[in-house]
């Protein structure tokens, strides 16, 4: 009877560890996959070689949002400081490659700087970057302001859905290429950090755009 007894017993433990052992996992995979379908349908690898998109998809399913930071063609160094020493038009022939691929044909570039302050001419038409007067200020933040929004100009009139996104600011300064459409899907994943994703730049001191509480 008590040896009866130990089977019947060890049979119910056996099974109920299987059932454990057998529950699906609700971990964050399931949840990266979708993410890599979302940006898939909206873009994100479009015009990338296949075993570079094929890369960074392993890439999003490993990390969710974070690989936005990983090597890709959307993605490039910017500095603040290098934009407003000059460094608008260096930066705009640099993304080329991107903004080609949108249909934008670059026109002829020129910087000027000088102690009324730094204009970029683009086919001729100047821009101002920042003048005399600003120049007291933080021209670090409102070239990169102006800088993008120069290359925001270039991508609407080309009728392209691309937009380009800061990320942090200042030397560590970065840009990235998302439209409005894979910007919702990435700033919406649940572990999303504002603070260190992309965002708009703005002309208004001292974040200029960026996220800080």
């Amino acid at each position: 009877m008590k040896t009866t007894l130990i089977i019947v017993l060890s049979g119910l433990l056996f099974v109920g560890c299987s059932q454990k052992q057998q529950t699906p996992s609700t971990g964050l995979g399931s949840s990266h996959d979708s993410l890599v379908t979302q940006l898939d349908s909206q873009g994100y690898f479009k015009g990338f070689a296949p075993e570079k998109a094929q890369a960074l998809k392993e890439d999003f399913r490993q990390k969710g949002w974070m690989a936005i930071f990983d090597e890709s063609p959307r993605y490039f160094a910017a500095d603040g400081e290098d934009l407003a020493k000059s460094g608008i038009c260096a930066f705009i022939r640099e993304i080329q490659p991107f903004l080609s691929a949108q249909g934008v044909k670059l026109p002829d570039l020129q910087d000027e700087a000088s102690a009324s302050g730094y204009v970029v001419r683009v086919g001729g038409v100047p821009h101002t970057i920042y003048d005399a007067k600003e120049m007291k200020g933080d021209i670090w933040g409102l070239a990169s302001a102006r800088g993008f929004a120069l290359v925001d100009k270039m991508l609407e009139s080309a009728g392209s859905p691309e937009r380009i996104y800061a990320i942090n600011g200042g030397n560590d300064l970065f840009a990235i290429f998302l439209t409005p459409e894979l910007y919702q899907t990435i700033s919406t994943q649940p572990d999303f950090d504002a603070k260190g994703g992309p965002y708009k730049l703005t002309e208004e001191a001292p974040w200029f755009g960026q996220p800080h509480k």
